[in-house]
């Protein structure tokens, strides 16, 4: 089959390829990995296909209907978001009917409400919940939708809704081609960047789902791979992919492993076995706060850069509340000791979270400050359905209706002028100002066009 893998079109600078969908205030894009993943296993099973990233690509919904309608595919595959569900399933209903194909609705946020998704689309006809490369996979081949685990399918005027499959394993994760040479294939690995890493880079997994798989607001480990499952890639297949991308893609600057959070001993191995086996190019990772000096150690040796860390907030019982795990004197621990090893550090804060108040906001601000990682992040608590933390919202009646956390006792419009004010207090301090003048071209001038965003969010603009 011909099968075209979309990520629809939406609003400038939207991303829906990250652990929650969200309007950039960076300009960041992340690569659409799991689209990846399921469209190298489906060339590797015979299948022509292509992949369109209308956000990175910036195509409007007339470029993107342009471009699917000349390429004529048997199978449009449309991973969904929350933000932008509408808008996809209508685009995707649109095509379906001008190309009349068969078409499928897929990812972690249409895995979060599957069926009410498929229902509200007038001509797609299936989705699947959850991992979706082996479904797509045997739906092309022709087998018959009853029989396909993961997979739901009109009935009549019902929808069938069949059993899960148990994940992939790290032996069928091994047997994958290389995510990155796809992408190196499909896409301008340009678009793709974010504050954080070198420019360009690019993404892989070693593993699927955390071994944590327990925080209250992660879309992932609530709609996708669930719970406790951390299945591996063997390190010899990881390896050979990251020499890979070192010998066959020389632009490619750094790596940036997509792991939910690369534990202390997945993290060690790969970094002494990296460092032995002399494969130099530089990479970041997704941690929890809890990493060991001695590992730390390994990870900068083996060319480690950046650990991007959910701090999430500087409040213990707020931190309780969502169940992170971690507490506030294990993450300054870790912080310094990340210091003492060379690695950079870019924190994710999130204000808005179930007992949140000015006062807690205002811990998490001063607490961020005293850290000092290198770049930070502070989103709006982002409310994924699925999870346990919209569940509570729901339930409590604290959602806007865009689904934005609204509480009796802080508002949303409290919540959003609390993010604000933490940005402005970070990044117009005297701390930032002497990292940008220590680096000057990495802190100042290759962000002129982020700031150019950034800073009227940070004031004046709604976002």
């Amino acid at each position: 089959m011909r099968v075209l893998l979309l990520s629809p079109p939406y609003l400038p600078d939207y991303m829906r390829n990250a652990r929650c969908d969200f309007v950039s205030l960076s300009a960041s894009q992340w690569y659409p990995l799991w689209l990846g993943y399921a469209g190298a296993w489906l060339e590797h099973c015979g299948h022509e296909v292509k992949l369109v990233d209308a956000p990175s690509s910036h195509l409007d919904h007339d470029a993107t209907t342009r471009i699917v309608t000349e390429w004529q595919p048997d199978m449009l595959v449309v991973y969904t978001g929350q933000k932008s569900r509408t808008n996809d399933v209508e685009i995707a209903d649109r095509l379906t009917e001008k190309l009349d194909c068969i078409s499928v609705l897929v990812g972690p946020q249409f895995s979060s409400s599957p069926e009410e998704t498929l229902r509200q689309a007038r001509a797609v006809a299936y989705g699947v919940e959850g991992e979706f490369d082996y479904a797509l996979a045997e739906l092309a081949a022709g087998n018959q939708p009853a029989s396909i685990r993961n997979l739901l399918y009109r009935d009549g005027d019902t929808i069938a809704h069949n059993a899960q499959r148990p994940y992939l394993t790290g032996e069928q994760l091994d047997q994958f081609p290389f995510v990155t040479r796809f992408f190196r294939n499909h896409l301008d690995i340009r678009n793709y960047k974010t504050i954080s890493e070198f420019h360009p880079f690019i993404d892989l997994m070693t593993g699927r789902g955390c071994a944590w798989g327990q925080c209250t607001f992660c879309l992932w480990v609530h709609t996708f791979v669930r719970g406790k499952t951390y299945n591996l890639r063997s390190i010899e297949n990881v390896l050979e992919e990251l020499r890979c991308v070192e010998q066959d893609m020389p632009e490619v600057r750094s790596v940036m492993v997509q792991d939910d959070t690369l534990t202390d001993e997945r993290a060690a191995e790969l970094s002494a076995l990296k460092t032995a086996r002399k494969i130099k190019i530089p990479w970041s990772c997704y941690a929890r706060g809890n990493l060991s000096l001695e590992t730390m150690k390994l990870m900068k040796k083996a060319n480690c850069r950046n650990l991007h860390v959910g701090y999430e907030s500087g409040d213990p019982q707020i931190l309780k509340n969502i169940r992170k795990g971690v507490s506030i004197k294990t993450m300054e621990e870790f912080t310094a000791n990340a210091k003492r090893a060379g690695l950079r550090i870019h924190a994710d804060f999130a204000i808005g979270f179930p007992g949140e108040t000015a006062q807690t906001a205002e811990r998490t601000i001063r607490w961020a400050k005293r850290l000092n990682p290198d770049t930070v992040q502070f989103q709006l608590a982002n409310v994924m359905e699925g999870t346990p933390f919209h569940t509570a919202c729901r339930a409590d009646g604290w959602l806007t209706e865009n689904g934005e956390p609204d509480y009796p006792n802080f508002s949303n419009g409290e919540i959003r002028a609390a993010a604000k004010h933490a940005y402005r207090t970070f990044y117009l301090s005297w701390q930032w100002g002497v990292k940008c003048l220590r680096h000057p071209y990495e802190n100042f001038f290759s962000r002129l066009n982020t700031m150019s965003v950034a800073l009227p969010a940070m004031f004046w603009k709604r976002w």
